[in-house]
């Protein structure tokens, strides 16, 4: 990070606590995945806050944003202060760590709950003399509004799902197998099926399939020289059948490749 903090405040206990933080300006650094959810917001200044998915956000002041606890990001930001609401997953029932949660738009009324709990109830979960029990109450109370405000976007299985769709996307050039996207995401092939079926209706190969053809029409469509062979940039992608890698393309966009290749930037 580029700067130090030059006022620290926390308080407490293991299932909830607040940081507040000050300093001299501009920081900027990465959040690597961690044991608890984070709910942060800024007194003041921007941040630019980016998920490991490349999902990114800009963060006025006082917009409450969520830290999935499996989640990395970067950040970047010139606040003065801030402070951050350290959860424990099986506060928000996550006994595993895993839940990711969504962050409502900037305008979202949902958003003005938590910002006026927050207001009522910071100075008592920084007070040491709270009692146990009140202690208690105000964490369930703080924690039900997260929830309402942060809903989970994914669940162990949808964590899984992400996995494989990630792993599609970055391997769709090399040869894959159903049990190469089963290992990516720890499942068993049958496993793996009934997933892409459940979520996206369709076999792991159909979607590996899908992704090799958009990235097919996006190289023919960008093409510049009429030198370029469809057959090249169909074997790239590991279609060695042409007749059924052109009738899929056709399928899919409603073309041939060489009408993609005609509309492209070097169309004459």
């Amino acid at each position: 990070m580029d700067a130090v903090p030059m006022d620290y405040v926390t308080g407490g206990d293991a299932d909830l606590s607040i940081r507040r933080i000050g300093t001299h300006g501009h920081r900027s650094g990465t959040i690597g995945p961690r044991p608890d959810h984070v709910v942060f917001w800024l007194a003041d200044g921007r941040a630019r806050l980016t998920a490991d998915d490349g999902s990114s956000w800009d963060v006025g002041a006082e917009r409450p944003m969520m830290l999935s606890a499996s989640v990395a990001y970067s950040f970047d930001t010139d606040a003065t202060a801030m402070t951050l609401l350290h959860l424990a997953p099986a506060l928000l029932g996550d006994r595993d760590g895993v839940a990711e949660f969504r962050q409502p738009d900037a305008a979202d009324p949902r958003t003005e709950p938590l910002r006026a709990l927050l207001r009522d109830v910071t100075g008592r979960v920084l007070d040491p003399t709270l009692r146990a029990d009140e202690r208690a109450a105000v964490n369930r109370r703080i924690a039900t509004v997260v929830l309402s405000t942060f809903a989970p976007s994914r669940s162990d299985v949808e964590h899984r799902m992400r996995r494989a769709i990630r792993f599609v996307h970055d391997e769709a050039g090399r040869p894959l197998s159903v049990a190469d996207i089963a290992a990516s995401c720890g499942l068993t092939e049958r496993g793996v099926q009934a997933l892409f079926r459940r979520r996206l209706a369709v076999t792991p190969m159909q979607y590996l399939r899908e992704v090799r053809l958009d990235r097919v029409h996006l190289e023919l469509g960008r093409s510049r020289s009429g030198a370029l062979l469809v057959s090249d940039v169909a074997r790239r992608w590991q279609f060695t059948h042409l007749g059924r890698f052109a009738a899929h393309y056709r399928a899919r966009f409603g073309e041939q490749p060489h009408e993609t290749i005609a509309r492209g930037p070097g169309a004459v």
